[in-house]
């Protein structure tokens, strides 16, 4: 994911990122103290349209009442749920336990547990967000793509609802098969294509994940950093973004889910105040970094990397996160995963010669057992475990 943002900055990022320069001129964080505790989310209207229509779109039996159980007798969702079961029983028999049993052995207990997930560049992917850290009380997933609205239900009703349907299962495929969304079929898919944004695709792994949707809201930041109501046809809004709140099947561990549309680019991000108090509301603070397009490398990046590394109690993160010496030992306790030599593909030129000599004591890297980010299947995966010295 954002891997369009590597060209735009080819000429001065890649020139820094090899002479090692500075970005020019200082960039002040906003003077925030951050709050004692992660701030209650914006309240959520209770309203079950959103799980009747993340459950049809996601090929999973109507619940009783639904509007579209009328609609499953149509040959084109028989076929939907088909290849949708298969995709997604797949998912779960290579990656699901091995994922799931990672989080119980490495990712339990303080200051892991509870709080809020920070995901940065994560884009529309709740499903690694929710197997990795089911125990989060909010969700705070970033990217560029817009939130989107709820489809029409009309789409469906129609003898052809198989296209619509087909491309909706189209969108997670690339997640469920790579642990990872691609960019350039985001672009086409979230922007018009098949749908105006995020949140039916975000719908669809809530459900998937054993989830009840309890309701959604379109939102944004104030001023202040708070989450405000957003009108559908608002303009010229920064931070886009919408709410969801969700529970399990049991009706226990209720939770929300906010997706912003912001851009994290630091002559960005240092004009938007109102990301940066919210960032500074959000504690404690689980920061996860997969398939960045190496963004936290880049010089262009460099304030959201600080502002992650002086609020997180924790990072979890491949090696497209935050480069390794930023790690100071003296600040950070760092467990390393899986295996490391360098980048896969195009983004090879960024290797890490420190990360690699560290994956090199073998005696101190544990076996990561799933396959997760970039190169995946084809070269050994990796993940870095940093928790703050106390």
């Amino acid at each position: 994911m954002y891997r369009r943002w590597v060209f735009p900055f080819a000429l001065t990022g890649l020139v820094c990122l090899f002479a090692g320069c500075e970005r020019q001129g200082p960039v002040q964080a906003v003077n925030t103290a951050p709050a004692a505790a992660t701030p209650p989310p914006i309240a959520v209207a209770e309203d079950r349209e959103a799980d009747d229509l993340a459950r049809f779109m996601a090929g999973l039996p109507s619940r009783q009442g639904s509007f579209y159980e009328p609609l499953e007798r149509a040959e084109g969702w028989a076929e939907h749920t088909r290849e949708s079961d298969r995709l997604w029983t797949l998912f779960r028999a290579e990656r699901h336990s091995s994922m799931a049993e990672f989080q119980k052995t490495e990712l339990s207990g303080a200051p892991i547990s509870g709080g809020t997930l920070f995901y940065p560049f994560g884009g529309p992917d709740a499903l690694t967000a929710l197997t990795l850290f089911p125990e989060k009380r909010v969700y705070v997933l970033v990217g560029l793509e817009p939130p989107g609205s709820m489809p029409r239900w009309a789409q469906f009703h129609t003898a052809s609802m198989n296209k619509p349907l087909s491309r909706m299962r189209l969108t997670t495929m690339s997640l469920l098969q790579r642990s990872f969304f691609i960019t350039a079929e985001m672009d086409r898919q979230l922007r018009g294509q098949i749908t105006d944004g995020v949140l039916p695709v975000i719908l669809v792994q809530l459900v998937r994940t054993g989830h009840r949707v309890l309701g959604y809201r379109l939102v944004t930041l104030d001023e202040n950093g708070r989450l405000v109501e957003r009108r559908k046809d608002a303009k010229g809004v920064v931070n886009r973004g919408v709410a969801i709140e969700f529970e399990d099947d049991h009706g226990q561990q209720r939770r929300t889910l906010i997706y912003l549309s912001t851009n994290l680019a630091t002559p960005k991000l240092s004009k938007n105040e109102a990301f940066q108090r919210y960032l500074a509301s959000v504690q404690p603070v689980t920061s996860f970094f997969k398939s960045t397009s190496y963004m936290p490398h880049n010089p262009s990046f460099s304030l959201i990397r600080e502002e992650v590394l002086a609020r997180s109690a924790a990072v979890v993160q491949d090696d497209s996160g935050i480069p390794y010496r930023f790690f100071d030992p003296q600040a950070w306790r760092v467990q390393l995963y899986g295996d490391y030599d360098k980048p896969y593909g195009s983004f090879r030129y960024l290797q890490q010669k420190d990360l690699k000599m560290a994956f090199q004591k073998k005696e101190s890297v544990k076996k990561l057992t799933f396959p997760i980010g970039y190169g995946f299947k084809r070269i050994p995966s990796n993940l870095l475990v940093a928790r703050k010295a106390s």
